[in-house]
């Protein structure tokens, strides 16, 4: 059943993977009316196509609830009177900010996203007196902490994996600071659907594993292969439960809460358990050496493509080679309210593999040239086949 009128939302970052997730379910989940501001030189087709495609994925194909669906242009920074007239002239209510910088470490592009706009949304929020402001920040907000991440203002860590970390804790201050009723969200590393594995975001977190050794790797079949796998989990979410503890969240009217989106970590898979599945169902190698740092891999033996594909991972693998732990209250309140939050296990990820494998060219093309190396491989067709194979069975053993 969905839920009466209760806001009139504007979402912020909706041309984006996260912001067009979120607009999409309000819309087939909700009954708000949504607006969705969008910088200009995003075309419209395009923004509805995005949603679309989220919303087909639910299980409406006709888009009937894009009725309640309006695009505006964003002001541009620091347009106070456009920011006025944005909240003004659409009656807006509610805010849920998830625009970002797409790269770590573009610092102008961060003070632009995380800092100036958040400063322009806030004042006119507080104009138009909305009645609450949800900020989309990140689980990695809390640095390399040697403590949990807690659900609150955070403290200043150690260190920064990048600087989008820090940018992002920075900006959860504006928003707790400001006065406004506010929500933090604080998703880990997002991931496909967990029922069927889709996925409509962009190549980070996993996929950047997927698709950078799909396009730099897979020039050749290769015997062994070196990657940086620590043991520890991998903190990853799947998009529905993002979604569903969003929904969980606004219809508790928890206003002052920090809430780490992250799953179970007790079924979390590890890094190395991940890349063993991955090798195992579609890279094929008779050898896997895993380290716990790129510092521990031998670099300077492997040949370019392979150095280079360690080089571009280097970040995430830092990242991942991290301890994270983080404060799971709300989450768990929820859980015993009723949430649905599928947890994230090797199978679960296999769902997203064999959707990745689909979609990919160059892993497709590899599969083909290199068939008769993995004579339990489904042959025809090829690509479907093996999509389907990795969602439902078991593969074969080709780790030695």
């Amino acid at each position: 059943m969905k839920e009466a009128i209760v806001a009139r939302v504007l979402v912020i970052g909706g041309t984006g993977y996260l912001g067009s997730l979120i607009g999409a379910t309000l819309l087939e989940k909700t009954q708000d009316f949504v607006v969705l501001a969008a910088r200009p030189g995003h075309q419209r087709d395009d923004i509805v196509a995005r949603l679309r495609m989220e919303m087909t994925a639910a299980g409406d194909p006709d888009g009937a609830a894009l009725e309640r669906l309006r695009i505006v242009r964003l002001p541009a920074p620091g347009d106070s009177r456009g920011f006025s007239s944005l909240f003004r002239e659409n009656r807006i209510d509610e805010v849920i900010n998830c625009a970002g910088a797409v790269h770590y470490f573009d610092v102008e592009a961060l003070q632009a996203s995380t800092i100036d706009l958040v400063n322009d949304l806030l004042r006119a929020s507080k104009e138009a007196r909305i009645n609450r402001f949800i900020h989309v920040s990140t689980a990695f907000a809390c640095g390399f902490s040697l403590e949990p991440s807690v659900e609150a203002l955070l403290p200043e860590p150690p260190a920064d994996p990048t600087p989008y970390t820090r940018f992002k804790r920075r900006s959860e201050y504006l928003v707790a600071e400001s006065g406004l009723p506010f929500i933090i969200l604080r998703p880990s590393i997002v991931i496909g659907d967990s029922r069927d594995g889709h996925y409509f975001g962009p190549d980070y977190g996993v996929y950047q594993y997927w698709e950078s050794f799909a396009k730099v790797m897979m020039d050749r079949y290769r015997d062994t292969i070196h990657v940086v796998a620590s043991d520890h989990s991998l903190p990853l979410v799947h998009q529905d439960a993002f979604v569903s503890t969003l929904l969980a969240v606004r219809a508790r009217g928890a206003c002052g809460a920090f809430v780490n989106v992250v799953s179970p970590e007790e079924q979390l898979p590890s890094v190395k358990a991940l890349w063993r599945q991955y090798c195992d169902l579609v890279v094929r190698p008779h050898r896997l050496f895993c380290y716990d740092s790129i510092e521990e891999a031998p670099v300077r033996e492997l040949d370019t493509r392979h150095r280079a594909f360690l080089n571009i991972t280097a970040i995430n693998s830092r990242i991942s080679s991290w301890g994270w732990r983080f404060d799971t209250t709300h989450r768990d309140r929820l859980i015993e309210e009723g949430l649905v939050f599928p947890p994230v296990t090797l199978q679960s990820v296999r769902k997203c593999q064999s959707r990745f494998v689909a979609s990919s060219p160059a892993t497709r093309d590899y599969l083909q040239k290199f068939e008769q190396l993995f004579p339990d491989a489904p042959k025809q067709p090829r690509a479907r086949a093996l999509a389907d194979a990795l969602a439902e069975g078991p593969g074969g053993s080709w780790l030695l």
